[in-house]
């Protein structure tokens, strides 16, 4: 009877183990491509101090992050997403074609812009998927939701509303939010490519740690919208799925367990 329990306990153990995986991995653009924003606190790119906050849900939801100093094929292989972050050193047309061909195979992209000259290097990957920034800016204190979609109703929860400062607006994509204070301008888009989908950010401030007090702090509307955001831009997956693993372990426990009984009877 003692090895019995014993050994249901590793197979619980193991079957902890290997019966979730990662929700996918995402890189960002690291600090040698992205911004301050003129407002301090460093770079805004994920697992940056300054994203700290944006970071940390991601990774509390399952998610592995990474970044790249450049968004080209061989480096970009395995994410199921990218973020631009806060970019402010052009794409290359390398880049940019490399960036559109993992969208179009499935792959999820998170494209920031801001208002004015905040990251116009980010205007340039806009048009390569059909839409265009209005730089304004627009003032976008909240953002509300226009049509039900998954970055409204995901895995981290439902929201119809999150904040930010001042924006940039975006036009030639789905709009599925507006600025409050400017209905007729679009805060938040997104657009299928190939098998892939693209999200459109139009503030900084929404989910950085270093400049407003709108920053995706768990458990907030920014961070549910935040996170919902990336399980779009990933395919909609959960961070929890079976693996194979699982299910081998699982046909191992039940074949042990009868084999155990048979062992008793004799």
């Amino acid at each position: 009877m003692k090895q019995f329990v014993v050994f249901l306990g590793m197979l619980a153990v193991l079957g902890t183990t290997f019966s979730t995986a990662s929700a996918g991995l995402i890189l960002s653009l690291d600090g040698s491509r992205t911004s301050d924003e003129n407002e301090g606190g460093g770079d805004r790119y994920l697992t940056a101090p300054a994203m700290s906050d944006a970071t940390g849900v991601l990774q509390a939801a399952g998610f592995t992050i990474g970044t790249r100093s450049a968004f080209t094929a061989a480096n970009i292989a395995g994410a199921c997403a990218l973020y631009t972050g806060a970019v402010n050193v052009d794409f290359s047309a390398q880049e940019i074609a490399d960036i559109q061909a993992f969208v179009s195979a499935g792959g999820g992209l998170v494209l920031q812009r801001d208002w004015g000259n905040f990251y116009p290097a980010a205007d340039a990957l806009a048009t390569a998927f059909g839409a265009t920034y209005d730089t304004g800016p627009f003032f976008a204190q909240p953002v509300n939701m226009t049509v039900a979609h998954a970055i409204w109703n995901g895995p981290a929860g439902s929201v119809t509303t999150y904040d930010q400062v001042y924006s940039s607006s975006v036009s030639g994509a789905t709009g599925i939010g507006v600025h409050s204070g400017n209905p007729s301008q679009v805060a938040l888009a997104v657009t299928t490519y190939g098998a892939g989908r693209v999200v459109f950010l139009t503030d900084m401030d929404a989910w950085d740690s270093a400049g407003d007090s709108v920053s995706p702090i768990a458990g907030s509307n920014n961070a549910i919208v935040w996170e919902n955001i990336f399980h779009y831009a990933c395919g909609g997956g959960t961070p929890a799925v079976p693996v194979p693993g699982a299910i081998a372990l699982c046909g191992i426990g039940a074949g042990a367990v009868g084999w155990l009984r048979r062992r008793r009877t004799l």
